[in-house]
């Protein structure tokens, strides 16, 4: 009992220092290893709770059996016993070198296993992209080959610890032969007290038999302490950037007067590339400071150093005349308030997100940044208000409602200090405005910096900076930089047709007039995760003969194993026996020796026989169903992950989390329970077949024992509770991990590890009782053992004294009754893990055989040639979970071939709906979608969106290099000149050019060694590289400069000639030139036409540019 809740208590303190760790240590190791934390705290940090648990009392307990068991040689005859030590420490040495190849081969398969849960987690995190560029086969295989490789190491990990096993078995024969045959020795020359020989042998049995059981469990230690030293090493890890997050200097006032002083900087990830050229420049307190410039300029960077989530490489930036090195970090980042560009939400309420920005913020604070940043008239409107969960990454809220809780987080501190990183460039020009406005007063009287490409946003700023390449080309005012005719002039003249955008924007009405959106994914509160049971589904299926003829195999060799010790015991009551004979004791020991090698030679094969079968038929099986869980997650419509228990970090966790649960009671262990259960049997088989009566008085002793021990397994049950707790902690910290940068900038890592600890502790409390009444059960267990002994050599007293039994033959039975009751305890204790098995075999067959209404993966449905022509027909859409919502209100819309058709509106009336409905990422509730004149529905999926090219609001790109992602999803062979050209006409091959690697650049976990702008502009050379008939364009410039935005929307217009074009778009200059442009309202269309006859009918559309 000490131990679990001790393992627990020391296993909680390690998950939090390894979380906070994390939160804290700098962006720029976190930039080299972002997996790292996913597959430490699946595999090492579970591993290592080996060392602390039952398993380390167990081995203690083992240990001493042999070190007790070798004292007791030594006393009865130290010749014997010494001999029989020295092949022991020889078997020892062997022994070390197995073991040291059995950690070998383990940490390889960790590895494998590590890598595994890294290409579930990138796929999981991005199963739209994946889904949209048919990468589901690319990414099966992908998992596959690594999932290979696991097993492939796993194998070779259970073959070495069953040879270790065998060679126990072995050994324990060889100690047996060489004690038998040196004590007839010295028997014959009076040497030796034949009474001694059963001492010797029992003790020696004990010893090396409780070693034999030892060596999994030994193993298990080797793989902890590896796991436990890669933890504390990270732990141990010293920076100085640690150091001043509660140190440094902590100033009485914060100044806002920053400057950079010939400051120089490369990214951790990438030395060699100089991000920023000795940049001097000045933040004055009080003022507006704008940073304009072309993507790759150095403007984001600026923000990530004034923060401190980077040092610089070079130079100085000082604070209030003070070097920010030298500065308290926490302090300084709770003077700082940071709108980015992609808002990172968590999967949970808006009021909680809100109040990341300041722990100790009260609803009325919440409520009133809310009001500033135009967020509190559509969260009242929410069915649970600000008590709305969002989803993960805020995937319930649209761009624009993501952005403004973004804001009110940031303003909700009160900062002095405002870093806006194109806080307003991802929205509509409605939400712009709003938002726009709301940032107007937020800057009232604060220092502000604004870092944008878009020059319509910093014209009232007091001083403007012009970048480009790292350096500071010009400085000045507006009006000073325009009569400069510079730099500066020329972005803005380039920005002409934008600025008459902002004159007639896209706008209805204003910020007082905000409805309520109802496109965005539903809320639900998802507090129960415990998967529903399946019975029929936790057989292993019949129909696998193969898996099915293997576990046969390893059944039998397992049930050679157990046949050892009843065996080995009419073995040793002849040995003693034969004392009772000294004119033949030399020919007897002859042959017992020979039967004892045979015996040795037999289990040795017949052990390590079992463990590969036993593991190959565990491999075939798990390997099949975890398997088909991936392909089953990969192939899922996306409302599927919309549903209770299906998020993605839940399902990552179920892959990476299950399979070692559930080899925890299968494989080798499996295998290892057959042994004990059948040896019990065979114990008292033989028992009973020398003494009925001491038999049948232990079996009442046996049946308690068992029906006890059954008792404690049940209690185990009591732990799913704690282990769904203990699953969603796992999620909860994964997901503050992903947005670790977030996290920093609101500096509320207090805050996250206290709500992780309070998990951690609430996990604890649940498996509190299950741990005491499995302790109090294996106390009894125990004594029940002894008690057996104690009545065995009763009963068996009596029948030598009535000459029933033999002396000799009672040795036997005490030995096997004892080795029987002691066997039964580390059985039950294996056992004791099928609760928590068999929840991890639910969880992955709940989702392995989940039923889809896709079929991706199949030929089946039409693949008619596509040419573009696309009809909705009364189509009605409601998104599965809130079927009460109609996105989608009998639809109807033309859409010709080869044309560009701008779907514009208000944020939530339906316009990213529609794409998701032709790429069928949802299926409709009514009406049809008609491509070409077949039903969407009977068109195969993957055909349909191989002729389809979608880029989005915010791009994705995959852990590979430029060359795979601009490669991705597509089948066959694609020369290089393809490439580049697609790369040209994205406007990115200059860039890539530049880099050291070109096109063979690895882009980092979701592109993160690359800008906004450039990730945008990969991922539209990958939808060009498709050359697609129908193109879908969701906000697909909007992240861009002006520079790569006037280049990028020319060549998309290049690119949708002669096909299927459909816009999303909230400037005029988009949309400006479309054939057609159907304006959305509550998910009907109002109005169609070009520009200019919506601008004659003087309707909704005129309203929105005349307002």
């Amino acid at each position: 009992m000490a131990s679990e809740i001790a393992a627990r208590n020391i296993m909680a303190k390690i998950k939090t220092a390894y979380l906070a760790k994390m939160l804290s240590i700098e962006i720029g190791w976190y930039d080299k290893s972002q997996e790292q934390f996913v597959s430490t705290v699946s595999h090492d940090l579970q591993k290592m709770m080996v060392l602390f648990d039952s398993k380390m009392t167990s081995a203690a307990e083992m240990l001493s059996f042999l070190f007790f068991g070798c004292l007791a040689g030594l006393i009865a005859s130290w010749k014997v016993a010494l001999l029989t030590l020295a092949i022991m420490s020889i078997a020892m040495v062997v022994m070390y070198y197995i073991m040291k190849a059995s950690k070998n081969k383990g940490k390889l398969r960790q590895q494998y296993s590590g890598k595994c849960t890294k290409i579930a987690s990138e796929v999981l995190g991005n199963a739209r992209t994946v889904a949209a560029y048919g990468g589901e086969y690319k990414e099966i295989e992908r998992y596959r080959n690594t999932f290979k490789m696991s097993n492939k190491y796993g194998l070779k990990h259970a073959t070495v610890i069953s040879m270790a096993k065998a060679f126990n078995y072995f050994q324990l024969c060889i100690c047996y032969m060489v004690a038998y045959y040196v004590s007839v020795q010295l028997f014959l020359n009076d040497e030796f007290n034949p009474g001694d020989i059963a001492i010797i042998l029992i003790a020696q049995i004990n010893a090396v038999y409780h070693s034999t059981i030892m060596l999994s469990t030994v193993s298990d230690l080797f793989m902890a302490t590896d796991s436990a030293f890669r933890v504390m090493q990270f732990l141990d890890t010293e920076t100085s950037y640690n150091e001043s997050l509660e140190q440094g200097v902590v100033p009485d006032t914060f100044e806002a007067n920053i400057s950079f002083r010939n400051v120089q900087f490369s990214y951790p990830t990438n030395l060699h590339t100089k991000v920023l050229h000795d940049l001097t420049l000045d933040i004055e307190p009080g003022k507006i400071t704008a940073v304009v410039g072309t993507s790759g300029a150095g403007k984001s960077t600026i923000v990530g150093l004034t923060s401190r989530l980077y040092d610089v490489t070079a130079g100085q930036i000082l604070v209030g005349g003070v070097d920010i090195r030298k500065l308290n970090v926490s302090w300084l980042r709770n003077q700082i308030g940071v709108v980015g560009q992609e808002p990172m939400l968590f999967d949970t309420s808006i009021e909680e997100n809100i109040r990341y920005g300041k722990t100790t913020a009260t609803l009325e604070e919440i409520v009133e940044a809310a009001k500033i940043s135009h967020a509190h008239s559509f969260i009242e409107k929410l069915p649970a208000g600000y008590g709305s969960i969002v989803g993960e990454r805020g995937t319930k809220l649209s761009g624009g409602q993501k952005q403004r809780i973004a804001i009110a987080r940031a303003i909700v501190r009160k900062p002095k200090l405002l870093l806006l990183d194109e806080a307003t460039s991802a929205l509509d020009s409605r939400s712009e405005v709003i938002v726009q406005e709301a940032l107007d007063n937020a800057m009232h009287n604060r220092t502000t910096v604004i870092i944008a490409h878009r020059m319509s946003t910093v014209r009232k700023a007091d001083v403007i900076y012009a970048m480009k390449e790292g350096r500071v080309l010009e400085k000045g005012s507006h009006h000073e930089l325009m009569e400069l005719k510079g730099y500066y002039y020329s972005l803005v003249k380039v920005q002409e047709l934008e600025e008459k955008d902002k004159a007639v924007t896209l706008n209805q009405g204003t910020a007082h007039k905000e409805e309520v959106i109802e496109e965005d994914i539903p809320f639900e509160d998802d507090n129960d995760l415990d998967v529903p049971e399946n019975d029929k589904k936790l057989r292993l299926s019949k129909k696998n003969l193969k898996v099915m003829g293997v576990w046969l195999l390893a059944i039998l060799f397992a049930s050679t194993t157990s046949a050892f010790l009843p065996i080995f015991y009419s073995v040793f009551s002849l040995f003693c026996q034969s004392y009772t004979h000294k004119d033949e004791i030399s020919q007897l020991a002859l042959i017992d020796v020979g039967i004892l090698f045979g015996l040795g030679v037999v289990t040795f094969f017949s052990v390590i026989l079992s463990g590969m079968m036993s593991t190959i038929a565990t491999q075939l099986w798990l390997k099949k169903l975890q398997k088909k869980a991936f392909d089953k997650i990969v192939s899922m419509d996306i409302s599927w992950f919309d549903r209770s228990g299906n998020s993605p970090n839940e399902c990552l966790e179920v892959l990476t989390n299950s399979p070692p649960l559930i080899e925890s009671v299968t494989g080798d262990r499996a295998a290892q329970v057959v042994i004990f259960m059948l040896s019990l049997v065979f114990c008292l088989a033989y028992s009973l077949f020398i003494s009925t009566s001491v038999t049948l008085a232990n079996l009442p002793i046996v049946l308690i024992f068992i029906i006890i021990n059954c008792l404690r397994m049940k209690s185990r049950v009591a732990d799913t509770r704690s282990a769904s707790l203990a699953t969603r902690s796992t999620k909860v910290a994964t997901e503050y991990v992903q947005n670790v940068k977030t996290i920093q900038l609101l500096n509320c890592q207090k805050y996250v590890i206290d709500h992780y600890q309070d998990m951690l502790v609430l996990s604890k409390k649940e498996a509190f009782v299950s741990i005491v009444w499995y302790a109090v059960v294996y106390g009894l267990s125990k004594s029940l053992i002894r008690l057996s002994m104690g009545t065995t050599f009763i009963f068996g007293a009596n029948d030598i004294a009535s000459g029933n039994v033999r002396g000799t033959s009672l040795i036997g039975i005490v030995a096997a009754l004892s080795t029987a009751s002691m066997l039964a305890g580390p059985a039950l204790i294996l056992m004791s893990q099928y609760p928590s098995a068999r929840q991890a075999i639910s969880r992955l067959y709940r989702i392995a055989y989940t039923k889809t209404s896709l079929k991706i993966l199949t030929d089946e449905g039409m693949k008619p040639d596509i040419v573009g022509n696309i009809v909705f027909q009364d189509v009605m859409f409601s998104y599965p979970t809130r079927d009460k919502v109609q996105v989608l209100k009998k639809l109807n819309l033309k859409i010709e071939a080869g044309k560009t058709v701008a779907l514009v509106g208000d944020s939530g009336c339906g316009k990213s709906t529609i794409i998701s409905l032709l790429e069928r990422f949802y299926l409709p509730t009514g009406g049809k979608i008609i491509i070409d004149g077949n039903e969407i529905n009977d068109i195969n999926v993957r055909y349909l969106r191989s002729q389809m090219g979608l880029v989005s609001q915010e791009p994705v790109l995959f852990d590979m290099t430029i060359k795979e992602n601009i490669l991705y999803g597509l089948v066959g062979e694609v020369t290089m000149d393809k490439i580049i050209e697609a790369a040209k006409i994205a406007n990115i091959h200059d860039f890539i050019m530049k880099l050291p690697q070109a096109y063979d650049t690895p882009v980092g976990e979701r592109g993160s060694k690359l800008s906004g702008g450039q990730k945008q502009r990969i991922a539209i050379a990958r939808a060009v590289l498709r050359n697609p008939k129908i193109l879908l364009l969701d906000e697909a410039t909007s992240a861009l400069d002006t520079e790569s935005e006037k280049a990028v929307q020319e060549a998309l217009e290049n690119a949708s000639v002669g096909k299927t074009t459909i816009v999303i778009a909230h400037r005029l200059s988009t949309i400006r030139e479309a054939d057609k442009i159907v304006v959305l309202q509550s998910g009907v269309v109002i109005e169609e036409g070009n520009h200019e006859q919506l601008m004659e009918k003087r309707g909704h559309y005129f309203n929105l540019l005349s307002r």
